[in-house]
């Protein structure tokens, strides 16, 4: 995937958040509360950038936390609501470490008010709009109403056979898998018809293909070998080029592995 892509908001999660996080900077910069009508125009843009980026960057992570080591199988809403909740309070001491840095208080009384009641009060009022922010922007992205299943008469045992989280791509990128790659709390899902940006964890839909399915080649991609174009190594490292063009890279620890599963899968279809 080129930069271009990397930051497309409509291609890649990280692109959307940059994008997401423009538009809300320019919406405060806008709306200019009043505490921050004594800053110059550049200030105040540094000003909400820095909260609005701050807050993104925390979720994020709090997300991946969550979804990845403290509760890796929870119901995903809840695992962004508690996200946005858990980054509000991370936020809550640099946001007023930002006020107290780069705006004056009105009421001079203000200016020494650090206290945990007041951390604590500061945080009770973040932190509702903070948890409902962070699951807009995953809605927004991605909340989809439920494909209908496929009916039995449907592509017959194919169709029972197909794993969960392929009917949650949208009805033009349902081709053959060709690849899966981790994206943060998100699932890249390459298929011949195109590629899509699900809110699936990768374990997850591993576990839904089965043991016997593709070949894992990297904590964050799974391949299936059959649309293995190349596989080429320089500088000490080992990628593979798909029949789409897609370059994912090798494990070390993996290398052994897929060679083997290559080579038999080249076996297979000389037969």
């Amino acid at each position: 995937m080129t930069l271009l892509e990397r930051i497309d908001p409509t291609r890649t999660w990280l692109g959307f958040l940059g994008a997401a996080g423009a538009g809300l900077t320019a919406l405060f910069v806008f709306l200019e509360p009043t505490p921050t009508q004594v800053l110059s125009l550049p200030a105040l843009i540094g000003f909400w950038a820095a909260h609005v980026f701050l807050f993104l960057t925390l979720a994020q992570g709090c997300q991946v936390l969550i979804s990845r080591h403290v509760a890796p199988r929870a119901n995903a809403w809840a695992a962004i609501t508690a996200a946005g909740i858990m980054a509000s309070a991370l936020l809550t001491p640099m946001a007023l470490g930002l006020d107290h840095l780069m705006v004056v208080p009105l009421d001079p009384a203000e200016a020494d008010d650090w206290s945990w009641a007041g951390l604590i009060e500061e945080w009770a009022s973040l932190a509702p709009p903070a948890a409902l922010l962070w699951l807009g922007l995953n809605a927004v992205r991605f909340l989809r109403l439920p494909d209908p299943e496929p009916s039995s008469t449907q592509q017959g045992s194919a169709a029972r056979a197909e794993p969960g989280f392929m009917r949650r791509l949208p009805p033009g990128r349902r081709g053959r898998l060709i690849a899966l790659s981790a994206e943060l709390h998100y699932l890249r899902v390459y298929t011949t018809s195109g590629d899509s940006l699900i809110l699936q964890g990768f374990g997850e839909a591993l576990a839904q293909l089965g043991p016997q399915a593709g070949i894992r080649i990297h904590r964050s991609h799974w391949v299936d070998p059959a649309f293995v174009a190349e596989v080429a190594r320089a500088r000490g490292r080992t990628k593979v080029r798909l029949s789409n063009g897609l370059v994912l890279p090798v494990a070390r620890n993996r290398r052994a592995e897929v060679a083997a599963s290559l080579t038999a899968e080249t076996s297979l279809a000389r037969t």
